[in-house]
């Protein structure tokens, strides 16, 4: 440990600090394996692509779950690519692997609190410095999986993840062309991104030789797949009193609600083989589609359609929101409009949409209204606009004023739908309203 951190080791291996001075989260915390698992008696058995929250609190927790059920689903070893992924991953390193989860939310409507140690990453390799390192847990029979989270500005053809993902398949058909199939699974919110990656690494894969290019068809499995878990940083007063709580200082405390749901597509025998991790929260299925729309719809689409009305109003959260006198009732109404519109069972969507709402009033969680309109115009053409076209308006009239004042974009932006006329006349009177202006009469929205 870094005595310039404020910390060092007794003489029994284990951490403390100088008084005042929380020590460090090291391997030296984690539990006997009666209690927990034999952390370094499993294999590296996945590669990941990435260090962030969703990763953390969805993807490493489901393996260390797994481990703790006696699945021996096996480590993760993390690959650093990013500059911005940087300070994660020597974090990572210099707490052995380990950080804390926090759940937080409600159940029913009745608080709930969980609080983990999760051991299931074993290191970080930074990208640049270690590159052959990372090779060579590749070629290894016993590695089997394949996770990226890259953000949607790197799970691109002309950014470094593709060519890099290429060359440690590559280094496995050099040196372990027999070991077991690989499963690639990216978790990017992108639609389809099992065979979109799968396109970007063959593409890459035609500067090598065709034995390689028939290896890859043969060999590794491009799984699209699901996540739904929302992950916000803790303001630094709530990290300072969660380390108080805890005892010890985790620089990778990592807060969540207690809803998951990563659901991953392809052969569930095969998956269950290459990665033991199924539960309540880990879905495998031959088709996704269901879950993909019930998110995009009940949950993405109710996000995007909102968060312009609530910053036009001022309030910050989506909590806040639901308290909101104009906001809470017109999340309810939204609802409403939107299960109709949607191919999902009406039960089963209803059943969603109350839990959605009990997600959005996580008393714990500071979800901004900005940082989900981040991105909001290719968003909302992608989320709400079906839904416009598909019948949804009155309410997302509303929404779509909301959104073009946000964005300044023009009522074209909006495609099919600025080209339905009633619709455009409702969002154009609402906009009038909503920029405090008097709209044309024949612009005034209906009741």
């Amino acid at each position: 440990m870094d005595l310039c951190n404020g910390g060092s080791v007794a003489s029994d291996g284990r951490p403390h600090s100088f008084p005042g001075v929380l020590p460090l989260l090291t391997g030296a915390l984690w539990p006997p394996p009666e209690s927990a698992y034999a952390r370094d008696e499993l294999p590296e058995r996945v590669i990941q692509f990435g260090s962030g929250m969703l990763l953390r609190a969805l993807c490493a927790a489901a393996v260390d779950s797994a481990n703790r059920a006696g699945a021996r689903a096996g480590r993760i070893v993390v690959v650093q690519s990013t500059v911005e992924g940087a300070p994660r991953a020597r974090a990572l390193n210099a707490q052995d692997g380990l950080y804390t989860l926090v759940e937080r939310g409600l159940a029913g409507g009745a608080p709930l609190e969980r609080i983990g140690l999760i051991g299931a990453i074993s290191r970080a390799l930074p990208a640049d410095d270690q590159w052959n390192a990372v090779r060579d847990v590749a070629a290894r029979p016993e590695m089997q999986v394949i996770l990226s989270n890259v953000s949607e500005a790197g799970f691109r053809i002309d950014a470094p993840f593709p060519g890099r993902l290429t060359d440690a398949l590559h280094a496995r058909f050099a040196r372990a062309p027999d070991a077991s199939p690989v499963f690639v699974i990216p978790t990017e919110l992108v639609p389809d991104n099992g065979p979109r990656l799968a396109a970007m690494v063959h593409e890459v894969a035609r500067k090598y030789d065709q034995t390689f290019r028939d290896w890859l068809k043969a060999r590794v499995r491009f799984c699209s797949s699901l996540v739904d878990r929302i992950v916000t940083v803790p303001p630094p007063d709530q990290h300072a009193a969660l380390e108080a709580q805890l005892g010890y200082r985790d620089a990778l405390l990592t807060v969540t609600e207690p809803y998951a749901l990563w659901a991953i597509e392809g052969d569930p025998d095969e998956l269950r083989a290459a990665l033991p991790i199924e539960s309540t929260t880990v879905v495998f299925a031959s088709d996704i589609a269901f879950y993909r729309e019930r998110k995009l719809r009940l949950l993405n689409a109710v996000h995007t359609a909102t968060a312009p009305l609530a910053i036009l109003a001022g309030v910050r959260t989506v909590r806040e929101a639901t308290v909101h006198p104009m906001l809470a009732p017109f999340l309810k109404q939204l609802f409403e409009e939107i299960i109709p519109a949607t191919d999902i069972p009406a039960d089963d969507a209803r059943a969603f949409a109350d839990q959605v709402l009990e997600r959005f009033a996580n008393p714990w969680l500071e979800h901004e209204w900005r940082v989900i309109a981040t991105n909001q115009e290719e968003k909302f053409r992608i989320r709400v606009v079906p839904l416009i076209t598909g019948g949804v308006q009155p309410d997302l009239a509303v929404a779509a004023a909301a959104h073009l004042l946000f964005t300044r974009a023009p009522l074209e932006s909006l495609g099919e739908a600025a080209r339905l006329p009633e619709f455009a006349r409702r969002t154009k009177g609402w906009m009038a309203m909503l920029a405090g202006d008097s709209p044309p009469q024949d612009a005034l929205p209906c009741s």
